[in-house]
């Protein structure tokens, strides 16, 4: 009797591990927390490029497609179609971190910046990753912040990010982008992180006063800005001003932005110094042999 009952014990742990067994696991990764955003319209060569300079195997991390419609949702009354371009192409590469900030890096990305994508990222929200914007030839860019917030949201323990932040995070990129076309684009970041500094801070009542806060700022820049400049950034810190970010908690990212772009700026600036210099060294001794 006692054996009986060890056999049927046994029978029932045999059947209950085929059961287990049988039943089909998701394969979950080491690295699942990394993903991947490619561009629909790539081809799967350009595809695969994009992976093998991201330094990713497809069966190791998330990998996604963005397609244009995607983009056209966030850029749309935002960017031009020629700006937002007839295909999907931008790729990026996310990988979320508990501390070191954002380490933003671009690669055949001309009219985005690096800094412009880590103030937009601020905007929407995120503190510390690792994030590559890329091509497999030179584009715009201004598509590139749609896939990497699609990364965050589809990343390992990853949050649904706030559709207004999202579409204020985009907005921010364009009107920087084209304050670079006029003023270059570091400056253009640093200006937009100051006002943007100024209005999450103070927290203005009216668009009035959200107007009055970007003269204050622009005119520290002296700079020639169009009444139309004007009213794009004012309009753009409107939505900025009405996600109610907590200045505590970002004075510390905005603060950074700065003195990161201060510094390039300045570099950029000794540099152009030195180049003046040179070029008038060598134009005085062309006279002199001439």
């Amino acid at each position: 009797m006692k054996f009986k009952i060890i056999i049927s014990r046994l029978l029932v742990m045999l059947f209950t591990m085929s059961i287990i067994t049988a039943i089909p696991v998701k394969k979950v990764y080491a690295d699942a927390f990394k993903v991947v955003t490619l561009g629909a319209d790539l081809t799967d060569q350009q595809k695969e490029e994009m992976l093998k300079y991201f330094n990713v195997n497809k069966n190791e991390v998330n990998v996604l497609e963005v397609n244009r419609d995607e983009e056209v949702k966030y850029l749309g009354g935002v960017a031009s179609e020629k700006e937002i371009g007839t295909k999907s192409i931008s790729c990026s590469y996310v990988e979320p971190t508990d501390k070191g900030g954002l380490n933003i890096s671009t690669n055949n990305i001309y009219w985005v910046s690096e800094s412009m994508i880590r103030n937009a990222l601020i905007t929407a929200g995120i503190k510390n990753a690792n994030v590559k914007a890329a091509a497999p030839f030179k584009v715009s860019g201004t598509a590139a912040l749609t896939g990497i917030l699609k990364g965050f949201e589809n990343s390992n323990g990853g949050k649904k990010i706030d559709e207004n932040k999202k579409k204020a995070a985009n907005e921010e990129l364009v009107v920087t982008g084209k304050l670079g076309e006029k003023i270059g684009q570091d400056q253009a970041a640093n200006l937009i992180n100051d006002v943007k500094k100024e209005v999450i801070k103070e927290k203005p009542k009216t668009d009035k006063e959200i107007e009055k806060i970007v003269i204050n700022v622009t005119n520290n820049y002296n700079i020639n800005l169009s009444d139309g400049d004007i009213k794009n950034i004012t309009s753009l810190m409107g939505k900025i001003n009405s996600l109610n970010l907590d200045f505590n908690q970002l004075k510390d990212q905005l603060n950074d932005v700065t003195k990161q772009l201060k510094g390039t700026l300045t570099s950029s600036e000794a540099q152009g110094f030195f180049n003046n210099i040179w070029n008038s060294i060598k134009s005085f001794f062309a006279k002199i042999f001439s």
